[in-house]
């Protein structure tokens, strides 16, 4: 079997250029178990593998490159080459897991196999084991956007049964949507909504219409761009190296629920609030008075337009915002953010940034130079200086083979060439777990970054009077 690759994951592998890496990845902490390892979890992804048929398939350019290139089943597939084992250092603390961490994300997935692997990791002093979860941007759509993980957990100590292999390929398709189901997070789709001038309406996904709508999102991303200046210079944008590091952080969600109701401002709010005083802080830390820019910090976040009356799934889009790093009042600084946000939720599409509302609940692809090749923009200038990616996930407890997932941590690839830093945030069974993914030769260092967005989280609710 073959699929040709559509024009989102022609872009994420064309952007994967130079220092750039699209890999996207999840740091997951489990607690120990028979069924956790290394023998117990390749079985689990062989009985469950051909519920993302995507996972078999490897990347065939053929003789003409990346514009013909289709995914082809993998002859040679075999489980145990895409799941590793290996075990920390001594101490087998945080500093080393973290290292390991950001040094398998330096690294690129073989293109000539399956985009995708899962480490497991072992010797940690807490006794915990860690998987790190790696797929490349382009397995992120569509039909395969629930990611590698999502395949192998189940949502109670008793592992489900699953829907013997199917026999033919048309099998396929239906089987994947309802293993999706069993998923309190659920970001599979037919259709898209595409944001033009203040409406939305249905994207089909016939190729010829998808190509039209294509087209016009390519219009309105041309316009929206050529409008905005480039962003302002901070110390996390320069030409990056191909090395990583990373950082991580974890907040009860009914903290951040706790400040929304306290401020009278929603939970994407908040996010953005922190993020600005953690930009504020890393720019003071750096020598760069906030003040002194000459223009706000921008950052490309999804927020969602759901409009009064509306039914159906999430309406996700992709907004660019300026941050107010200048405000020390975490109190003010939140109702600037506040009033921004409504501005270009309401706004029309081009001012706002929405080329596509996807309905699933997953943001598209982000807006590099790659993808903006593709929909024939022509941009050479950065628009934002970070992204800030915020997923709902599971609200319930997940488990592998009996083991309760504790902890999830997302990874955002660093895209495009100079952008240094981005934050993930991820929601699952009551906490928000935030990822700092950075150049290794950012300066200050990202763990810079992570105490800054603890101390702005700290400020914030002290300001909203919320014990924290």
């Amino acid at each position: 079997m073959s699929d040709a690759l559509s024009p989102m994951d022609r872009s994420s592998l064309v952007g994967e250029a130079g220092p750039v890496n699209m890999t996207i990845g999840s740091l997951v902490f489990i607690e120990r178990g028979s069924g956790v390892d290394y023998d117990a979890i390749c079985q689990r992804f062989r009985e469950r593998i051909h519920l993302v048929p995507r996972c078999r398939q490897r990347l065939d350019e053929g003789r003409t490159g990346l514009s013909n290139a289709v995914w082809v089943d993998d002859e040679n597939f075999d489980v145990e080459w895409h799941i590793r084992s290996s075990a920390l250092p001594a101490p087998g603390g945080r500093a080393e897991l973290l290292r390991q961490v950001g040094n398998e994300m330096s690294r690129r997935l073989d293109r000539s196999r399956p985009l995708w692997e899962l480490h497991l990791i072992e010797g940690s002093a807490d006794g915990r084991l860690a998987l790190l979860i790696k797929m490349h941007h382009a397995l992120v759509d569509g039909s395969s956007a629930l990611g590698i993980g999502m395949v192998v957990l189940d949502l109670g100590p008793e592992a489900e049964a699953v829907e013997p292999v199917p026999t033919t390929e048309e099998e396929r398709p239906g089987l994947l949507a309802r293993q999706a189901r069993r998923f309190t997070l659920k970001p599979l789709s037919k259709a898209q909504a595409l944001v033009v001038e203040g409406t939305s309406r249905v994207l089909e996904t016939s190729p010829i219409t998808a190509a039209a709508d294509l087209r016009e999102a390519g219009q309105v991303l041309r316009e929206l761009l050529r409008s905005r200046e480039p962003a302002v210079a901070t110390p996390f944008n320069h030409t990056i190296s191909a090395n990583r590091s990373y950082e991580c952080t974890s907040a009860p969600l009914d903290l951040l629920k706790a400040i929304s109701s306290a401020t009278g401002h929603t939970i994407n709010d908040v996010l953005l609030t922190i993020v600005s005083g953690m930009v504020a802080e890393y720019l003071d830390a750096a020598g760069i008075d906030p003040a002194s820019l000459e223009r706000e910090p921008t950052t490309l976040v999804p927020v969602s337009i759901r409009r009064e009356g509306d039914v159906g799934g999430n309406r996700i889009s992709v907004v660019i915002v300026e941050l107010p790093v200048s405000e020390p009042d975490p109190l003010r600084r939140i109702a600037m953010i506040s009033g921004r946000m409504d501005e270009l939720k309401s706004a029309s599409g081009v001012m706002a940034g929405a080329i596509f509302v996807v309905a699933g609940g997953m943001a598209p692809p982000l807006l590099s130079p790659a993808l903006t090749t593709v929909l024939s923009v022509g941009i050479d200038f950065p628009s934002q200086n970070l992204v800030v990616s915020n997923v709902p996930g599971p609200t319930a407890p997940l488990y592998l083979n009996g083991s309760r997932v504790l902890e999830m941590y997302p990874i955002v690839p660093l895209n495009p060439s100079d952008q240094g830093l981005n934050v993930g945030a991820f929601s699952y069974d009551g906490t928000v777990y935030f990822g700092f993914h950075a150049d290794r030769e950012l300066d200050p260092p990202v763990e810079r970054a992570r105490q800054a967005f603890e101390n702005s989280l700290a400020a914030l609710a002290a300001a909203a009077e919320v014990p924290s």
